[in-house]
């Protein structure tokens, strides 16, 4: 049972339920809801609800506003990108991205990311390594002369950054309209690829297994495929040639040799005998009318 204030102070409760007219209606307008408010406004995360201010709290403490992690910056090419800030461990000052807008990128060979050390004539890796007939190992800064904005860009490295796209050198449409194969891939809709062949260059370095899988999937597809085309293409076939019929075979008909008497065999000897002597007849005959001829 809780326990239960016995003692009565009828003054001291009467004072403290009494309030002029004056005091509540201060009290109502300052806690009136603005003009263009909700009626239930979401004040999670602090505000100003009439003459109140609040601060949402976390753990004890007032919870601070979020600070950003990135800048918004575009390449040399006109490709928009997201650099990554460094913020001191109070988290008051960040360094603006500073490490990528010092990168260079080579015009020539297209390379990025280049490191120019202070005080040395900025050179591009690459090209010297390779011994670049184009640039000359990027030496040859007379040769640069490409415009920008009106203005004359001297040297084979350019800032790989800008943070306006207005002094992007040499924008480039660096979109087009094929998606990436997999949907929760960011590069699909406005942000897709300019050909086939760059979506799939895409696809095998950044979602290698997810490629694979999906190109088995589309092999195992083309092979029913084929298997139900093969099989309707038999069917039309044999709807065009019409009803088929067997051809009949008939059987082989069995000679019986009927045995003869011996007056029958006499008489058939007796025959041939007679055609072979009028043969015999006919070649004599033959024979000297071709002698008396010759004579």
């Amino acid at each position: 049972m809780p326990q239960v204030l016995e003692e009565l102070n009828l003054e001291s409760d009467v004072l403290d339920a009494q309030m002029t007219e004056a005091e509540e209606a201060a009290a109502h307008a300052s806690l009136a809801i603005p003009a263009g408010w909700a009626k239930d406004p979401d004040l999670s995360d602090g505000g100003q609800f009439g003459a109140v201010k609040l601060t949402p709290y976390v753990a004890g403490r007032p919870s601070e506003k979020g600070r950003p992690a990135a800048r918004r910056a575009w390449s040399w090419t006109g490709a928009e990108s997201l650099l990554p800030l460094a913020w001191n461990p109070d988290g008051t000052i960040h360094d603006g991205a500073r490490r990528y807008l010092l990168k260079k990128a080579c015009i020539c060979c297209r390379k990025g990311g280049i490191k120019t050390a202070p005080g040395k004539v900025p050179v591009c890796p690459q090209c010297a390594k390779n011994n670049c007939g184009i640039c000359r190992g990027g030496t040859d800064a007379v040769t640069v002369n490409q415009l920008k904005n009106g203005k004359s860009i001297k040297g084979w490295l350019v800032p790989n950054f800008y943070l306006r796209l207005a002094d992007v050198p040499f924008p480039e449409h660096v979109y087009g309209t094929i998606d990436c194969f997999l949907e929760a891939c960011q590069r699909r809709g406005a942000f897709g690829f300019k050909t086939d062949a760059d979506m799939r260059m895409h696809a095998t370095s950044r979602h290698r297994v997810e490629y694979r899988v999906h190109q088995d999937s589309l092999a195992a597809s083309k092979t029913d495929e084929v298997a139900e085309l093969r099989a309707t293409g038999n069917a039309l076939l044999l709807r065009l040639a019409g009803p088929q019929v067997a051809p009949v075979v008939q059987a082989p008909v069995a000679v019986v040799a009927i045995p003869q008497t011996s007056s029958e065999r006499s008489i058939r000897a007796k025959e041939m005998w007679a055609q072979r002597k009028a043969r015999e007849a006919r070649e004599a005959k033959a024979e000297e009318t071709a002698t008396a001829t010759i004579q």
